[in-house]
Formats: structure tokens, C-alpha cells, sequence
């Protein structure tokens, strides 16, 4: 340390060298008995909030003591120069402890500031580790009040990095305490032994995690991307044991053919037909081969879409360049301005749906989502939850054009008698307006159910696909202006 500084300590342990003897109580305070315990009280308060009890830890304990003996004795009727009495020791060892205090706070700076970063991560939630340090800390602040000064000076590096370390522990606790969780719970079932390679992958991830934040613990951004990779992994390797297992049961036939029924319910979504007879990785390079293609035409739908509005808004620089005009020529900006928002919002919602969930197309100034794969038990309206995905998406598609106006409408087959089918399709309109109304998608008011029985067939009723076509909800959305 240096002279300069020193000596000012010196000064500050000299000028208070009584402190860890009892207080001198000086005069008797005077006033209201009850109002000087409350104020005694507001003082320790504020001491606290500038940790004065952790600065000068035996004088604020000290100063606690004489309150709360001032305190009983006014609750008991005690004799005022008593409660006066201790209400002066409480303000004598406040006083000291805040002279301290500020010694305290000279010497251990930095200490300090590693202690305030500790608790900011929440280190002190680490149970004893934590409190473990707090004890060496507080021997430090002790040390200081008793005029030992080089006790203070010789341990507050070591528990300046003890605070450091306790930081770091919050900070991975914090940030990879469920990876470590899930890797302690495949160690309890021995993942190890059954899923090698995805442990070793989830470990090395989660100790990639956990070494970086022992460099780097205020990387929060990067701290939170390897968090996630960790947690991913353990979720994977867990996935994956469980997999292994459920293989490690079947015959090579049976795990083919789960396999094969993956992959089937795949070709079937996009409509590359049946390729069971083919080997695994032929099925594979078709499917990747229907993929591109199928990229390849959004992208040139969204080419088409770009011409498109490139002509609107050259058809809308030619109307800006004419003076004067027409109601008419006003009402075509208008209605150009809102057939482009109506086709940008339905390519929006083309892309939420599958082939095999919906068809959703223009008709008018309304669009039309033709919900293919909703599923009714038979003769029932009630909707089960394998309808919630379709529907959420169709939810979407409603939000997509803010506040619009929505007809559901419930169309059947015509097998059985036309009174029943007309009951039932109303019914199941009504299922799905209750659903959108309950999910807060539009106030009921702005949608209306209804149901046609069999009479607007799409296809011949000769044939069970023709039947299974003319089933299905069509849901119509208006916007509230309409192109």
C-alpha cells in the first residue's frame, strides 16, 4: 500500500480507535420516545441499503442490539431514560459502524466490486458455496474494525477471487443447469452404455459450454447460443437412446418396416407416390429430387408475384402523374392498392398449408381455405386434437387480414338421410367457429356458421374419394376491404 494512503488509514483507525469498545452514549436524546425508536430504526435501514452491516459487521450488530432493547422497553412501559439510554448506545454504534464502514470500503475496493457482481448473477442462491465465502469476507471487515489492518490487506486478494469464482458457478448455473441436469440424469440410466456416440456428443457440448463460460462470462449472446447447443444435444442423445431401445426390441424386418412407414407418410405429404419398392436411399434422393422441385416453383410463383407488383406499381406511378383526378380514376388506385394487399396476403397463406391439410384459393374478393385434412368422428361434430395444427394454422391465416369477416361453412356426403346431413354440417361449422371464437381469433359477431348438408357437392358420389371429397369445412375470409 502506499505511504500517502497509509497514513490516511491510520488517521481514520486512530480518530475511531474506541469503536470496538461500548459506545460512549454522549447526551440523552431528547423527544418523543416512540418517534426516536422509529427513527433509530429508518437509520439502520439506510445503514443496511449502503451495507454497513457487512462493512462493519460487530458495531451494526451492536447498534441492532440497543434498538431492539429500546424497542421492548417501549413495549413494555420501560422508564424513559432508559429507552433513551439505549437509543443513545444505538446512535453511537450506528455512527461508528459508518465511519468503519468507509475504511472498509477503502481497502477492500475491489473486493467489494467482486462481491456486488456475485450477488448481481444471484451467486448468493448457491447455498454454501456461497455462504462459505461470505464467512471469509466478513473476517476481513471483522479484522478491520479490531485495527488489524494487515489481516485485511493480506487475504483480500484470495477472497476477491473466491467471490470471482462463486460468480462464475451462478452464471453456469444459471445458463447450462438443465443440460447438466439431463446429462446427470442419462448417467443414472446409463446412456453411456446404450447411446455412446450421442453422449459423447452431448458431453462434449455441454463441457464446450461450460469452459467458455469460464473464460468469457459476460459473453451473454454467446453464452445463450452454446446453452441451447448443449441442451440440444442432451435432448438428441436422449431422443436417441430411447430410439435404440425401442429398435434394440424389434426384428430386422420389424425396424424396416418402421422405417418404411416413416418414409411412406412423408411421400404420401408430398405426393411423390408409393416408392416402398424401393431401396431406402433411392426413396430418399426422390423425395430430396420432389423438394427442390417443388422449391424451384415457389420461387418462381414468388418471381411471378415481384412482375406482378412491379405492374401495380407502375400502373399506380401513371395514375400519380395525372392531374385531376375522377372519382373513378380515384376508386381504381384504390382498388389496385387493395388487390395488391389481398394477393399479397394470399400468397402469405398459401405457404402455411400442406397439400394434404388444405387448398386455399381466390374466389372473388374473398379467399377460400378448403380444409382437406380436418377429421370428424363419424357422425359426430365433436373436434378432436389431432385438428388443433390445421387449425391453428388457419387461425394464422384469419390474423393475416387483421379484422375480417369469416363464413365457416359445413358441407357432408349424401349418404344417409338430407335432414341429418344438414344437421351435422352445421353442427361441425359451429365446432370450428366455437374453437375460433374460444382461441380469441375474432369476436363471434364477425364470424357466422353454416351448414349445406350434401348440397354442394365437388365431385360424383359414385366413388368412396368422391364422398370424402364433398366432406370438409370450407372456411371463407372477407377482408374489410375487399379488392
Amino acid at each position: 500500500m502506499n505511504k500517502p494512503l497509509r497514513l490516511l488509514l491510520v488517521g481514520f483507525v486512530l480518530a475511531f480507535a474506541g469503536a470496538c469498545a461500548t459506545p460512549q452514549t454522549g447526551g440523552m436524546p431528547s423527544g418523543n420516545p416512540g418517534a426516536l425508536v422509529e427513527q433509530l430504526e429508518t437509520e439502520l435501514t439506510r445503514a443496511r441499503s449502503n451495507q454497513v452491516d457487512v462493512l462493519a459487521p460487530g458495531l451494526f450488530n451492536d447498534a441492532q442490539s440497543a434498538f431492539m432493547k429500546a424497542k421492548q422497553g417501549l413495549d413494555k412501559g420501560a422508564k424513559l431514560t432508559d429507552i433513551q439510554g439505549y437509543i443513545a448506545q444505538g446512535n453511537a454504534s450506528l455512527k461508528k459502524a459508518e465511519e468503519i464502514a468507509q475504511v472498509s470500503r477503502t481497502i477492500l475496493g475491489e473486493t467489494n466490486k467482486a462481491r456486488d457482481n456475485a450477488l448481481k448473477v444471484g451467486a448468493d442462491r448457491l447455498g454454501e458455496p456461497y455462504m462459505k465465502v461470505e464467512k471469509q469476507y466478513l473476517k476481513l471487515t471483522k479484522a478491520i474494525e479490531n485495527d488489524n489492518l494487515s489481516y485485511a490487506q493480506k487475504n483480500a486478494a484470495e477472497v476477491q477471487t473466491a467471490f470471482r469464482d462463486v460468480e462464475i458457478m451462478a452464471i453456469k448455473k444459471s445458463a447450462i443447469g438443465d443440460a447438466r441436469k439431463m446429462m446427470a440424469d442419462a448417467d443414472k440410466a446409463k446412456v453411456q452404455k446404450t447411446a455412446p456416440t450421442a453422449y459423447k456428443d452431448a458431453l462434449q457440448a455441454l463441457n464446450e459450454a461450460d469452459a467458455y463460460i469460464g473464460q468469457n462470462p459476460y459473453e451473454a449472446d454467446i453464452i445463450s447460443q452454446k446453452a441451447a447447443h448443449a441442451e440440444f444435444m442432451a435432448r438428441r442423445m436422449m431422443s436417441l437412446d430411447e430410439s435404440g431401445k425401442k429398435f434394440q426390441k424389434m426384428t430386422p424386418e420389424a425396424s424396416a418396416l418402421y422405417v418404411e412407414g416413416l418414409l411412406a407418410r412423408l411421400e404420401k405429404t408430398m405426393n411423390s407416390g408409393d416408392l416402398r419398392d424401393k431401396r431406402i436411399d433411392a426413396q430418399l434422393s426422390v423425395m430430396t429430387g420432389t423438394v427442390e422441385a417443388m422449391g424451384q416453383k415457389n420461387r418462381s410463383l414468388e418471381t411471378d408475384n415481384l412482375n406482378y407488383q412491379s405492374q401495380i406499381a407502375n400502373l399506380e406511378q401513371q395514375l400519380t402523374g395525372l392531374q385531376g383526378y375522377s372519382r373513378e380514376q380515384e376508386a381504381a388506385k384504390r382498388k389496385l392498392a387493395a388487390e395488391r394487399e389481398f394477393n399479397e396476403k394470399f400468397n402469405k397463406v398459401q405457404r402455411f398449408f400442406r397439400r394434404d391439410e388444405a387448398e386455399v384459393y381466390k374466389q372473388g374478393g374473398q379467399l377460400v381455405i378448403r380444409m382437406r385434412g380436418i377429421k370428424f368422428p363419424v357422425g359426430q361434430a365433436t373436434l378432436t386434437p389431432e385438428n388443433y395444427t390445421l387449425l391453428s394454422k388457419v387461425q394464422q391465416a384469419i390474423e393475416t387480414f387483421g379484422q375480417p369477416t369469416v363464413t365457416i361453412e359445413g358441407h357432408t356426403d349424401s349418404t344417409g338421410s338430407a335432414q341429418t346431413n344438414q344437421e351435422l354440417s352445421q353442427k361441425r361449422a359451429e365446432a370450428v367457429k366455437t374453437y375460433l371464437v374460444a382461441n380469441k381469433t375474432l369476436p363471434s359477431n364477425r364470424i357466422r356458421a353454416t351448414g349445406y348438408g350434401p348440397s354442394r357437392p365437388l365431385a360424383p358420389e359414385t366413388t368412396p374419394e368422391g364422398r370424402a371429397m364433398n366432406r370438409r369445412i370450407d372456411v371463407l375470409i372477407t377482408p374489410s376491404q375487399t379488392p
